[in-house]
């Protein structure tokens, strides 16, 4: 979708019970239609008209009265419109009967996201994902939704009933489809697994970048990994997960990860579609949860995100251990004290463009990785050059004599990390070692 003038419709819910678990109540409502609008822009398209549309009650087979609908005829002029966007999900008698009153091609928000998601997903996971929830989200379109579906097909003139009907054949080709995907993507997960397994066997911790889409997560994450990540001011620019080391003195290391941005109101075909990628974020040790300091709306954010982990699975205590909270755009606001956001136990303000902030960052990564990191004294007899090596390439070494103990022994003090000790102790399990 490109160059479309588009005319966005934005619902304000008078009546709180109707709003489809959405924040359209007036208080939020600026913070939520700016975010609707930069959706609408990531089509790469312009917004030509907008309507703020006060609702008490929505009409179940329109979703707008028809007064309200008589008054968006009269006032735009929807000749010149190639796209509208309504602000809010539709179901699909909604959807069919809104296209059939204003005679105009419409997308819901649900659409609108996996729309944005379709024009990011670069690799093949991510366009995978991508179609399986568009897929599962035009299913929902075909429950009574278009009469020429209801129209049957197939069966012999003298034999049998009158066949399926031709929302019967499609549902099936969908369901067909949707399988397939899924069986695919599970080939993926499976990879992904064994390759989580390695990572713990490499001994290095995980972080995750996780918060509110633009919030400056792939700045923070090129700046950590010297990485060439796309970073624009735009929703969903990142969105297929990217992955990197970040070094640190002393040979240590962390694997650092950036996930795709969360919004309000993400569909629940995505977040289903997406299990592979945010299944990523359970291997993880931390969460660094990335906060957009220049947003009014931090706040409620924040609640979106953690709520959205909650949703995918995480459990209480797994946040309260795993989460530390990133406050970037610093430069923009250096205001955090009024702030309340669970798990506000550990705070870091950075700046991802001025670099400010970003060395703090790194020293308190390093404190965690310290906390898992033991000073060893190994005793080595010698002509055991296997072992030397094995402890050089995995530890940090920063003493090594020779010494006289009734035959030579090599002395190694050196830095090691628990899940490699474990592996030296059922590796050598013959070798001396003391704590320091």
């Amino acid at each position: 979708m490109k160059n479309y003038k588009i005319l966005l419709l934005l619902p304000i819910f008078k009546n709180l019970k109707f709003c489809q678990n959405i924040i359209f109540n007036q208080e939020n409502f600026i913070a939520r239609s700016s975010e609707t609008r930069s959706l609408s822009e990531a089509l790469n398209s312009k917004i030509f008209y907008e309507k703020i549309i006060n609702i008490s009650i929505p009409k179940p087979s329109s979703f707008f009265s028809t007064t309200i609908t008589d008054e968006i005829k009269l006032n735009f002029n929807l000749n010149l419109i190639d796209l509208i966007i309504v602000d809010c999900s539709l179901s699909p008698v909604q959807h069919r009967n809104l296209e059939k009153i204003l005679n105009k091609k419409i997308i819901d928000r649900t659409q609108l996201i996996i729309e944005i998601f379709g024009l990011r997903a670069k690799t093949k996971e991510g366009i995978l994902q991508v179609e399986l929830a568009n897929l599962s989200f035009q299913k929902t379109r075909l429950v009574k939704s278009w009469t020429h579906l209801e129209r049957q097909r197939g069966g012999l003139s003298k034999v049998g009933g009158p066949g399926e009907s031709q929302l019967e054949l499609d549902k099936r080709i969908i369901d067909s489809k949707i399988k397939q995907i899924r069986s695919q993507l599970s080939n993926v997960m499976k990879t992904r697994e064994l390759q989580r397994r390695r990572r713990k066997i490499n001994s290095k911790l995980i972080f995750s970048l996780v918060g509110y889409t633009n919030s400056g997560k792939s700045s923070i994450f090129n700046n950590l990994t010297q990485s060439n990540v796309l970073v624009k001011d735009m929703v969903f620019a990142t969105l297929d997960t990217k992955m990197s080391l970040v070094n640190f003195p002393e040979k240590k290391q962390i694997i650092l990860t950036d996930t795709v941005g969360f919004i309000s109101a993400l569909p629940t075909e995505l977040i289903n579609a997406f299990n592979s990628s945010l299944e990523e974020l359970f291997s993880a040790d931390f969460l660094l949860l990335v906060h957009d300091l220049s947003n009014e709306n931090i706040e409620n954010q924040a609640n979106l995100v953690i709520e959205t982990l909650f949703q995918i699975g995480f459990s209480e205590q797994e946040l309260n251990n795993k989460i530390i909270h990133v406050f970037n755009k610093y430069d923009l606001n250096s205001n955090t004290q009024d702030i309340n956001i669970k798990y506000m136990d550990e705070v870091i303000e950075t700046s991802a463009i001025s670099k400010d902030g970003l060395d703090c960052l790194k020293k308190y990564i390093l404190t965690l990785i310290e906390k898992d990191y033991f000073n060893i004294n190994f005793s080595i007899p010698l002509n055991n050059s296997n072992i030397d090596s094995w402890i050089y390439k995995n530890c940090f070494v920063y003493d090594n004599n020779l010494c006289q103990i009734g035959f030579d022994i090599n002395k190694i003090k050196a830095k090691i990390s628990s899940v490699n000790l474990d592996v030296f102790k059922s590796k050598f399990p013959d070798i001396y070692f003391n704590y320091i």
